[in-house]
């Protein structure tokens, strides 16, 4: 039976689409074949990038190890290439022909920042083709470049050697970890230095670049003795202090390039401050001016300062300047007992031993009860003056408030104007030394010329109250939850009530060490924290 018109025309039509499906295979499968070989390309592509980015950052932390310039530099290479294969070993998924070695890392000084330090790194493999070797691709050569850079550190440590850090092995364990900490960065290109600070304070060295046999290291394995080994612990907090000495250190070096770094470490709440008493003196004080006249009798300590009074400058460049004349000393308070009471205020002079230190020193000052006495109670003042000698306010209401009289001044307690002594719940004192402290660290941070990065480290376990969380977020511009010890000891910035955080000042680190046994540990990590954050 002949077929009809509409059955020819189907079997044509069949016919068609066999031809036209087996024309299109020509196409599609090598469509299909370059998805899944560009799909393999990029996955290769993408493993490589992350491993060439990975070993750059391992190169810079590698410019940290060695004493010369060439063995920072060979030690960043064989980071990069230790970093790189661990990463992509050779043969990764079938690769071949792999090319990164230290030839492929080129370490070299920024040309807009003589404080700046590049790594640029290049890495290729082959890989082979699957489908697409039907058009004649059997391979294809993949490469991927990685930069990093490291910036020079300059730090200044800030290291608190009060009586306290004297039990539980605090001072042994301190020492260890400044040793521990000084290892971990780069001679010739870094920077350290290192202020101590109690009652007074002074600067062991400005920083320098031969900081490893300036105050002696510890590093895989090897140690060499220094300034670190010299600390011995006594006397009150006092904080501001040490940091007004570190920050202005940093800024006598004067490299707004490099990372400029106060590293602070303390085991307390600050409870010392550096004040001038002119004006605050008691009219019945039997404290003598120069002229050796009382102020009973019509003295005068502004006009006419005793000698133990110094005329300390911050030296040559310094961001401070020169402090005095006048009654100045460093006014200390007890820590709070048990029942949460406070002893009674006392101070001492404020001294000097030599231009080069900024240790401030007193002398003989007849009828004063607070010259270098440590045990006396005071006797001649009652009030402190809104700002410590350099100018951070010890009033700050946002902070810690406190109470001042019509001229200003921090009134202690209300007792009248007899000359008995100061004692009892003087929280006041300790509010003042918290808000000076606070004001010299906003300071440090601030500055135009060198705004500093503040990391700090809070230790307990030892005899004094450890220093407040939010204390230490503050100084340190740190607004993150304790991000170190679990479980966290401490919550975000953000919802402590006495906490702030600034963000556009530099943001540094907090970590606190529960007991001096761990400070080794947490110095190192700080260390890491630091070069992480210089890159």
């Amino acid at each position: 039976m002949p077929k009809t018109k509409n059955q020819e025309r189907i079997r044509r039509e069949k016919g068609a689409i066999l031809i036209l499906g087996t024309l299109s295979m020509l196409f599609i499968i090598p469509m299909i074949g370059m998805a899944i070989d560009v799909g393999f390309l990029y996955a290769i592509k993408s493993k490589l990038q992350s491993s060439v980015d990975g070993a750059a950052l391992a190169a810079a932390r590698g410019l940290s190890v060695g004493q010369t310039t060439a063995s920072q530099q060979t030690s960043a290479q064989n980071n990069a290439v230790l970093w790189f294969y661990s990463n992509f070993p050779n043969g990764y998924f079938g690769t071949y022909g792999t090319v990164m070695g230290t030839a492929n890392v080129q370490v070299f000084d920024d040309p807009n920042n003589p404080h700046l330090q590049n790594v640029t790194i290049t890495a290729s493999t082959q890989v082979d083709a699957f489908f697409m070797r039907w058009l004649n691709f059997n391979s294809t050569r993949v490469t991927s470049v990685g930069n990093a850079s490291r910036r020079d550190t300059v730090i200044m440590m800030v290291m608190d050697r009060s009586s306290s850090m004297n039990s539980n092995n605090g001072c042994t364990n301190m020492v260890a970890a400044a040793k521990l900490f000084t290892g971990q960065f780069a001679e010739g290109r870094d920077r350290l230095g290192m202020v101590e600070f109690s009652d007074t304070s002074f600067v062991d060295t400005p920083p320098v670049t031969n900081f490893q046999s300036v105050l002696g290291y510890t590093y895989g394995g090897s140690s060499s003795n220094g300034l670190i080994d010299t600390i011995t612990c006594n006397g009150n907090t006092n904080t501001s202090l040490g940091l007004v000495f570190g920050y202005n250190e940093l800024y006598k070096v004067n490299l707004p390039g490099a990372y400029n770094v106060l590293m602070f470490f303390t085991d307390g709440i600050p409870n010392s401050i550096t004040v001038n008493l002119k004006g605050q003196m008691l009219s019945t004080s039997g404290c003598q001016d120069s002229n050796g006249t009382a102020l009973s009798s019509g003295g005068n300590m502004s006009t006419h300062p005793r000698s133990w009074t110094p005329s300390w400058s911050g030296g040559s460049g310094g961001f401070w300047g020169t402090v005095g004349p006048g009654p100045i000393g460093t006014v200390r308070s007890d820590d709070p007992t048990g029942s949460g009471t406070y002893g009674v205020n006392k101070y001492a002079g404020v001294s000097q031993s030599n231009a080069n230190q900024g240790v401030i020193s007193s002398g003989s000052a007849p009828g004063c009860s607070f010259p270098a006495d440590a045990t006396t109670w005071v006797n001649d003042y009652r009030t402190l003056p809104p700002t410590d000698v350099f100018g951070n306010n010890t009033v700050n209401n946002s902070y810690n408030p406190i109470t001042t009289n019509g001229s200003g001044n921090i009134v202690l307690n209300g007792t009248a104007d007899t000359g008995t002594p100061l004692n009892g719940n003087n929280l006041i004192f300790h509010y003042a030394a918290r808000n000076a402290a606070d004001s010299a660290a906003y300071n440090a941070r601030t500055n135009g010329t060198i705004a500093a990065t503040i990391f700090g480290v809070g230790l307990g376990g030892t005899s004094q109250a450890p220093p407040g969380y939010d204390f230490m977020q503050r100084i340190t511009n740190d607004p993150n939850a304790d991000l170190y010890n679990n479980p966290a000891l401490y919550p975000a910035c953000s919802t402590e009530p006495l906490c702030v955080h600034y963000s556009t000042q530099p943001q540094g680190v907090f970590i606190f060490s529960s007991t001096p046994t761990s400070l080794q540990q947490v110095f190192l990590q700080m260390a890491s924290q630091i070069l992480r954050l210089s890159r």
